[in-house]
């Protein structure tokens, strides 16, 4: 059974109207002219965007979008902005940047001026920094990512969306997320599936934070009208580095199901245990790879175990732009009678960063 049209359609008009929202929010600003100086001497003047997973992005007058630049090729950084760091042990900070040029690497050669103080660490230390903007759509970092395919021999189709996005705070994050899938054939049922999902962490010290986490789920392949899970729990980062991060989240959620099956309508209400990983890695110019995986043991229904994973690698394109390829599973040790155990899926597409 479809998902009725009332049950995402919030959701989703948030998700379409982000992007275009966070583009017309940015007001016409006065020009910054931060410099960049590079090892082998080249410069660049424009304004330092941010560092995110090993690259430096620099918007400059003569070129369309985004410079990426190679943070360990990077000599010297100077602005007048305020930017929100993040460093490899977990610390946050917030203020004035520069970099100067360090004679080898591990010397403090990046300076970090907070109203009350200064700090200084190596460059080599500095995982993440993005520029403190005056609006909330404005501070927001998401995707869309849009898939469709044709079959004339058979007349089958499959149409695939996925959005996400984020908001960063020193002290907090929030993200969401939404994958629908559509696929259909001549003289065949039609199957989809939607996943909403959202998580809100709040940091504590260094590298540690408590997680709240959302999934609505509805898949017609496996008989699920609706599961809905809500629960939260302690997660920290093992690893955190310029180019990737791995971290572990566990904790306890309450799931409520609801099945359309041919021997009835069942539904559940569980409470389950939930341990997962998660692990990001990207290669300079070329692209990422985000890799979850979450298990779900019963506790209220002993015996009974879900896993869910999502991985996805994205390959860069110019302008933003961007190729993916994502698989995702979802698996049920006890099902209803005539559910399947299981359903998997591989999608591509082309998308659009923000």
């Amino acid at each position: 059974m479809a998902i009725g049209v009332g049950q995402f359609p919030r959701a989703l008009l948030i998700f379409l109207l982000a992007p275009l929202l966070a583009c017309s929010g940015s007001r016409a600003q006065s020009k910054r002219k931060d410099v960049v100086t590079m090892n082998n001497g080249d410069h660049f003047t424009g304004q330092v965007k941010r560092l995110e997973n090993g690259l430096l992005y620099v918007e400059t007058d003569y070129v369309s979008g985004n410079v990426a630049l190679d943070w360990n090729q990077v000599q010297s950084v100077e602005s007048t902005a305020t930017y929100k760091i993040v460093l490899n042990n977990g610390r946050r900070l917030e203020g004035k940047i520069e970099k100067a040029s360090g004679e080898k690497t591990g010397t403090e050669d990046f300076l970090i001026r907070e109203a009350t103080e200064e700090v200084k660490v190596p460059s080599v230390d500095v995982v993440n920094l993005e520029t403190k903007k005056s609006t909330f759509w404005r501070q927001l970092q998401g995707a869309i990512d849009l898939g469709y395919s044709f079959s004339s021999g058979n007349s089958q189709s499959s149409l695939n969306i996925d959005t996400s996005a984020a908001y960063k705070t020193p002290g907090w994050e929030a993200s969401t997320s939404f994958d629908s899938t559509f696929s259909g054939q001549s003289g065949a049922a039609k199957t989809n599936r939607e996943d909403l999902q959202a998580s809100f962490n709040k940091f504590l010290s260094r590298n540690s934070y408590l997680g709240a986490l959302s999934d609505f789920l509805h898949s017609s392949q496996q008989d699920l009208q609706l599961r809905t899970t809500l629960g939260g729990g302690y997660g920290r980062y093992l690893k955190r580095t310029t180019n990737s991060s791995l971290n572990w989240f566990g904790g306890v959620v309450y799931a409520n199901e609801s099945f359309s099956t041919t021997a009835g309508q069942p539904s559940n209400q569980n409470i389950e245990a939930v341990a997962g990983v998660q692990y990001n890695f990207i290669r300079f110019n070329i692209g990422e790879l985000n890799s979850q995986v979450q298990v779900f043991p019963g506790l209220t229904d002993a015996g009974r175990i879900r896993l869910k994973t999502n991985d996805s690698l994205t390959i860069k394109l110019r302008n933003n732009f961007h190729v993916n390829l994502s698989f995702w599973d979802n698996f049920d040790s006890q099902p209803p009678p005539t559910a399947r155990r299981n359903e998997l899926g591989i999608s591509s597409g082309i998308g659009w960063s923000f």
